[in-house]
């Protein structure tokens, strides 16, 4: 009986230390908001979601393999909840799986291309919302390639931590079908620093159009110094095709502590090569932090279009009516944003 009871206690314990060596954890955000937006003389009124963070399901996990060497997935899809996702969960916002150690970490699958990654994270709001400027649908009239966000077939590289040097490699396959056709190809990379109160990184990333004229470069500097109570930062991107078309932006941003909430603020203007097709984009918003993990939020956004330039006011799916080439657009929405 001694015996059986010391092999219980043991068999007990040794599946103690193994679930403890392993955890998988259900995370997601809920965010609904309504906006009106006016343009060419229209307005339009709706329900809108992800204002000020995506709307999204997932589950990730981690399992610790001893002697430093840890492995991890990580599943996260888009939630549409204004319509219960009509469409079907997918996992397209990020699936992949690593190895991380001290050398770092490799991960593979659907993720962010780190050109991206880098303009939305000095994004005052986080390109996201009616306020978002720097999102590659609307940072260049050249065409914003299919790899623009997120890059399917990915390998990635993250440097370990290095004293606050951080940094990001990745190449994507296009999944082409003939043989020694390179089109959606994706390569770049993002390196920087961050510590204590100041954040600086460069990004660059290609993706291989179907000619060489149709290829697209990404290039971005962010920049941005915590000082407490107040966040200036700055963005400079610029995207170019192998055509020699180039669209060049500039957003300076601000977030300011008030309490329980944020104000924040952006202007970006885009400049188009040769061109007087240009516009620029002025965006005020606040977030009142209900609690850790619910947030009331508020933003008003207006676009100033040149020459025949059509840039909107958007929010998945929800955009200006009617914008005329050289026109005005404006929007403002408000909603709620839950995380759990």
């Amino acid at each position: 009986m001694k015996k059986s009871l010391l092999a219980l206690a043991a068999l007990t314990a040794f599946a103690g230390a193994a679930s403890a060596q392993s955890s998988v954890t259900l995370f997601g955000i809920v965010d609904a908001g309504v906006a009106r937006l006016s343009g060419g003389g229209k307005t339009k009124l709706g329900m809108t979601n992800s204002g000020y963070n995506s709307s999204r399901f997932g589950v990730r996990g981690v399992e610790d393999m001893g002697g430093g060497l840890q492995a991890g997935f990580w599943l996260e899809g888009q939630l549409t909840n204004d319509d219960g996702n009509a469409a079907g969960l997918n996992f397209q916002r990020r699936s992949t799986v690593s190895l991380m150690g001290g050398f770092g970490e490799i991960r593979m699958g659907r993720d962010y291309t780190p050109t991206f990654w880098n303009t939305t994270v000095y994004d005052p709001f986080g390109t996201n919302g009616v306020g978002q400027a720097l999102t590659p649908g609307m940072l260049s009239a050249v065409g914003n390639g299919t790899a623009a966000v997120r890059s399917n077939n990915s390998i990635s590289y993250f440097l370990p931590a290095l004293g606050g040097v951080t940094g990001q490699f990745m190449y994507a396959f296009g999944e082409n079908t003939s043989g020694g056709v390179k089109t959606n190809n994706y390569m770049g990379g993002r390196v920087g620093y961050a510590a204590g109160p100041i954040s600086v990184h460069v990004a660059y990333g290609k993706t291989d159009g179907a000619t060489d004229a149709a290829d697209i470069k990404y290039t971005n500097f962010g920049f941005s110094f915590d000082a407490g109570m107040i966040k200036p930062s700055l963005v400079i991107a610029q995207e170019k095709t192998g055509g020699g078309a180039k669209m060049v932006a500039i957003e300076p941003g601000l977030a300011v502590t008030l309490g329980a909430g944020v104000l924040k603020a952006s202007y970006a203007r885009h400049d188009l090569k040769d061109s007087d097709n240009d516009y620029t984009k002025i965006a005020l918003g606040y977030h009142h932090n209900l609690s850790k993990r619910t947030t009331l939020y508020t933003t008003y956004a207006r676009v100033s279009n040149k020459g025949t330039a059509v840039a909107t006011v958007q929010n998945n799916g929800l955009s200006n009516p009617g914008v005329t080439p050289g026109g005005n657009a404006s929007g403002f929405e408000f909603g709620v944003r839950h995380a759990f």
